[in-house]
C-alpha cells in the first residue's frame, strides 16, 4: 500500500545541542577531529564530550592555559547559550567528468580504481567549497558511487556541514541551479588543472538529510548493470540486516525499467522504518524519490512497474524486523528513452503518459496537439484512466504532476460523467511531471466528429463531401490500390504499378525491393531487407497442418490475461507488431481497445509454451487505421508497440513489408499461419498451424461476396473450401515468398463467411494499400 510521506524538496535533520547530548548519554560518532579552520565550532560542540574522554585538553591547551576547568566551562556554555545554534548539514549531488568512462570496477569500492577516481572527486569538492564562503563550515566529502554518465563518467557524492542554522535555512532555500552557482564561481581555475575535468555543466546538487547519509551508511550494497534486451533479478528472502540497497545502471541511453513482482513483510505501522523506496538517483535523497510503499501482506496489484528518468535507479529496503516473512522479488531492464509528444492529425486514436502503464518517470514534460482531419470537424476526448500525484494541500490548482487538456489542469481521480468532454478543431495536450513521486499516469481516447454533417467520416471520400462508402468511390478496384486518405483518389508522381525510389524516381521493373539487385540510384530498394528470412536448423487452421517450429518467425500471439490467446499478429520490426483493428474492439465485459491487457508471445510453437526462448512483451501502444469501418471491415489494420524491443533469433525473425508496387499475381500461393479453431466453432489448436492457399481473382472474389470487397482486401484460399483461417486466426499473417525466398506480408487474416466453405475464401486486409501508412506510424 502506498504510503504518504513529506512532499517537500529539502529537510534537514539538526544535531542535538551539547545538553541535550549529555542527558541522552550519547555520543556523536560523525566528527572526530577539530579542523584548524573552525576549531571554536568544535571546542564549543563537543566539550562535555571531550571532557568525558578527556581529551578536552587538546583544543584547549594554549588557548585558556591559565583558567580553571570550571571556568572554562561556564565561558564556553555562555558562549554558546549566546551563539546561534549549530547542525550537521549535508549537500549531495553528482558530478560529470567528460573524459572518463564507467568500468566494472568502480562498483567495487575497495578498488584501487574507486579509491583513486574518488580521491580526486573528493579533493575537487574540497577545493571548491574552501575557497567558497562556505568553506568555514565544509567538514568533508565522501564519493559514494558512480554510473555511466551522458557522456562520461558521473560521481555521486555528499558533502559534510557544520553550520548555524540560520544559515541551513538559507541553504533550504536554495535551487539545486543557485547551489551549484555558489560552486562554479569558485571552481572555474580547476577546469585546467590536475588530470581530470569536471563539468559543472551537469552538476546536480541538493540539501539533504543525515537519515538519508546514515542509510547509505548503513545499507548492504549490491550493484547491478543490465545490457539492453537483458533482464537483471533482485531476490531477498530472509534477511539478516536492517538496510539493503541496489545501484541499479544500463546504458547512458537508455532508462532503468524495474519491475516488483513480490514485496511481503511489510506492515504499515512500522512504515517509518520499515519500507521499499524507489529513488532517481543513485543516493537516497528524498527529493529525488519516485515512490515508497508500506503495507499489510503482499502488494495489490502484485507486478508494479517503476521508470527512471536517467541511466540509474536506487532501490532502498529499509525493515525493522528480520524474519522468515520479509521477501521481495524484482527485476529491471534497459529500455530504450523515449521522447514523449508530437502532432497527431486523425479522426480518432489514443495517448498515453511515456511509458504507460507502467509509473511514468520523474522530471519530464510533454506537449501533444490533436486536429481533427477536416474543417468543421471538432474532438471529442475521454479520460479513460488518471492516476497522478495529487496537488499540494491548500493548493487551489494543480502543482506537482499534471495533464493539461486545452488549459484545464488534471490530477485526480474523475467520476464518470467528468471523463468526457467536447473541444475545437484543435486541442493542445501537456503532461508535467515533478522530480519526485510518480503514478500510472494516463490514458485517454480522441475522435473527430460534426454536430452538422450526418455522414460518418470514414465515409467521406477523395474530397467531393458526398456520402458513399470508400469502395464505391472509384470504378477500377485496381485503381485505388494506394491509402485514399492520402491520395485523394490521385497518384502524385509514380504510377500505382510503378516502384518509387526515396529520391522520387520511378522504376516500371515489376517488384523491384529487395531482389538482390540495386534499381534505384540511391539503393533505396534494397534498403529495408533484413526481413522475411528463416533460419531453420532443418527443414489448426482448417485444413491445416502442425507447423515446424522456427519456420513463421514472425507469426505472434496476442494474449489477455485469463482470456489467454485471443488473435495473431506479425513481428514486422523490433518494436512494432501489425494485426487486424477487429481485435481491439471492447465487448460489453472486456476492453480489448486498451494496450496495459495485452502481452504478445513471439517465437512459441505450442500455444502457452513454457520456454526461455520465448519472447514477451507488453504493449504500450495500438493505433487503429482512422479509417476502419466496422460495418464492412474496411482498413482493418492496426499497429502494436511494444513496452520494449525484441532481440531477432531462430525463432524471431520479422517478415517483410511489401511496398505499395508489389503484385502477388492471382493464382500465387501463399501460407496462412496461427493458432485458430481447426474447424468451425471448435476450439483453438495447441499447435502452430500453417495452410496453403492460393490468390484468388479480386473480381471473382467480390462477386462471391455481393461487391463487400475493398480495394484494401484480397481473397486467398480453395473455392472448393476445406482450406480456411478461422476465429483465434484473426490477425495473423498471409506470407507469400518473393526472390531468394524472401517471405512479404501479403494479408492481415480479417474476415470470412463461416470457415473452410464452398465458395466463401478467407478475406484478407491488402498490406499493400496501407504501406503508407504503415511506415509513416512506425517511422
Amino acid at each position: 500500500m502506498l504510503q504518504p510521506f513529506p512532499s517537500g524538496r529539502i529537510s534537514v535533520y539538526s544535531i542535538p545541542a551539547p545538553d541535550a547530548e549529555r542527558a541522552s548519554g550519547q555520543e556523536s560518532p560523525r566528527v572526530s577531529y577539530c579542523p584548524s579552520y573552525q576549531e571554536g565550532v568544535c571546542q564549543k560542540y563537543h566539550f562535555f564530550k571531550r571532557m568525558k574522554l578527556c581529551f578536552w585538553r587538546r583544543c584547549l591547551l594554549g588557548i585558556l592555559p591559565t583558567v580553571s576547568l570550571t571556568v572554562t566551562a561556564i565561558l564556553l556554555v555562555l558562549h554558546y547559550s549566546l551563539s546561534p545554534a549549530f547542525s550537521f548539514t549535508y549537500i549531495s549531488g553528482s558530478v560529470e567528468i567528460p573524459n572518463l568512462t564507467y568500468t566494472n570496477d568502480l562498483n567495487d569500492p575497495t578498488s584501487q580504481k574507486f579509491l583513486l577516481q574518488a580521491k580526486a572527486v573528493q579533493n575537487y569538492l574540497a577545493e571548491t567549497y574552501e575557497s567558497s564562503f562556505l568553506g568555514k563550515y565544509y567538514l568533508k566529502s565522501v564519493v559514494a558511487t558512480f554510473s555511466e554518465g551522458e557522456s562520461g563518467l558521473r560521481a555521486y557524492f555528499w558533502n559534510t556541514f557544520w553550520a548555524p542554522q540560520d544559515m541551513v535555512a538559507s541553504l533550504k532555500k536554495l535551487t539545486p541551479v543557485e547551489q551549484k552557482e555558489i560552486c562554479s564561481k569558485q571552481a572555474a581555475p580547476l577546469f585546467s588543472s590536475g588530470e581530470e575535468d569536471f563539468d559543472l555543466d551537469t552538476m546536480e546538487l541538493f540539501v539533504s538529510d543525515s537519515i538519508e547519509y546514515d542509510v547509505m551508511l548503513k545499507s548492504v550494497s549490491f550493484d547491478l548493470y543490465a545490457k539492453p534486451g537483458n533482464n537483471r533479478t533482485l531476490t531477498l528472502m530472509n534477511p539478516k540486516k536492517s538496510f539493503y540497497q541496489w545501484r541499479l545502471r544500463v546504458p547512458s541511453n537508455y532508462v532503468v525499467r524495474l519491475v516488483v513482482i513480490t514485496l511481503r513483510g511489510v506492515t504499515p505501522e512500522s512504515c517509518a522504518s520499515h519500507h521499499l523506496s524507489a529513488y532517481d538517483f543513485l543516493l537516497p535523497l528524498q527529493n529525488k524519490i519516485i515512490t515508497r510503499w508500506c503495507g499489510p501482506g503482499a502488494w495489490t496489484p502484485s507486478v508494479v512497474r517503476l521508470t527512471s528518468s536517467s541511466n540509474v535507479m536506487l532501490l532502498t529496503f529499509s525493515l525493522d524486523r528480520r524474519g522468515e516473512r520479509n521477501i521481495l522479488k524484482a527485476h529491471f531492464q534497459a529500455i530504450p528513452k523515449i521522447i514523449c509528444g508530437g502532432h497527431y492529425t486523425s479522426w480518432n486514436g489514443t495517448l498515453s503518459s511515456p511509458y504507460y502503464p507502467s509509473y511514468y518517470p520523474p522530471n519530464i514534460d510533454c506537449t501533444w496537439i490533436i486536429k481533427a482531419p477536416l474543417p468543421g470537424y471538432k474532438l471529442s476526448i475521454k479520460i479513460l484512466v488518471i492516476q497522478i500525484q495529487e496537488k499540494s494541500p491548500g493548493s487551489s490548482r494543480c502543482d506537482k504532476d499534471w495533464l493539461e487538456i486545452d488549459g484545464v489542469r488534471y490530477c485526480k481521480a474523475l467520476s464518470e460523467n467528468n471523463r468526457n468532454r467536447e473541444y475545437g478543431y484543435s486541442v493542445e495536450i501537456n503532461f508535467h511531471s515533478d522530480e519526485l513521486v510518480t503514478h500510472r499516469g494516463f490514458y485517454i481516447e480522441y475522435k473527430a466528429f460534426s454536430h452538422t454533417d450526418r455522414c460518418n467520416p470514414e465515409k467521406l471520400n477523395c474530397g467531393d463531401g458526398k456520402c458513399k462508402p470508400q469502395y464505391k468511390s472509384c470504378k477500377d478496384d485496381d485503381s485505388c490500390r494506394q491509402d485514399s486518405e492520402e491520395n485523394n483518389c490521385s497518384y502524385k508522381s509514380c504510377s500505382p504499378y510503378a516502384y518509387k525510389c526515396l529520391n522520387g524516381k520511378c522504376l516500371l521493373k515489376p517488384n523491384p525491393e529487395c531482389d538482390g539487385k540495386r534499381d534505384c540510384t540511391d539503393g533505396s530498394d534494397e534498403m529495408n531487407c533484413a526481413c522475411g528470412r528463416r533460419q531453420l536448423k532443418r527443414t489448426r487452421i482448417v485444413g491445416g497442418e502442425d507447423a515446424r517450429s522456427e519456420k513463421w518467425p514472425w507469426q505472434a500471439s496476442l494474449q489477455m490475461g485469463a482470456h489467454g490467446h485471443v488473435c495473431g499478429a506479425s513481428v514486422i520490426s523490433n518494436r512494432w507488431l501489425v494485426s487486424a483493428a477487429h481485435c481491439f474492439l471492447d465487448s460489453h465485459s472486456v476492453r480489448y481497445s486498451v494496450p496495459m491487457g495485452w502481452r504478445a508471445y513471439m517465437g512459441s510453437h505450442t500455444i502457452n509454451e513454457k520456454s526461455n526462448r520465448v519472447a514477451v512483451r507488453s504493449i504500450i501502444r495500438i493505433i487503429v487505421h482512422p479509417q476502419y469501418d466496422q460495418s464492412i471491415s474496411d482498413y482493418d489494420i492496426a499497429l502494436l508497440e511494444m513496452e520494449t524491443p525484441v532481440l531477432f533469433s531462430e525463432l524471431v525473425q520479422p517478415i517483410c513489408l511489401p511496398s505499395t508496387s508489389r503484385v502477388f499475381l492471382y493464382g500465387t500461393v501463399c501460407y496462412v499461419t496461427g493458432w485458430g479453431a481447426i474447424k468451425e466453432n471448435s476450439h483453438l489448436a495447441k499447435t502452430l498451424q500453417e495452410a496453403r492457399v492460393r490468390m484468388i481473382n479480386q473480381s471473382v472474389c467480390n462477386k462471391l461476396y455481393d461487391d463487400l470487397i475493398t480495394s484494401r482486401m484480397l481473397c486467398a484460399g480453395n473455392l472448393n473450401g476445406g482450406v480456411d483461417a478461422c476465429q483465434g486466426d484473426s490477425g495473423g499473417p498471409l506470407a507469400c515468398s518473393g526472390k531468394g525466398n524472401r517471405w512479404y506480408l501479403a494479408g492481415i487474416v480479417s474476415w470470412g463467411e463461416g470457415c473452410a466453405r464452398r465458395n466463401r475464401p478467407g478475406v484478407y486486409t491488402r498490406v499493400t494499400a496501407l504501406y503508407d501508412w504503415i511506415r509513416r506510424n512506425t517511422n
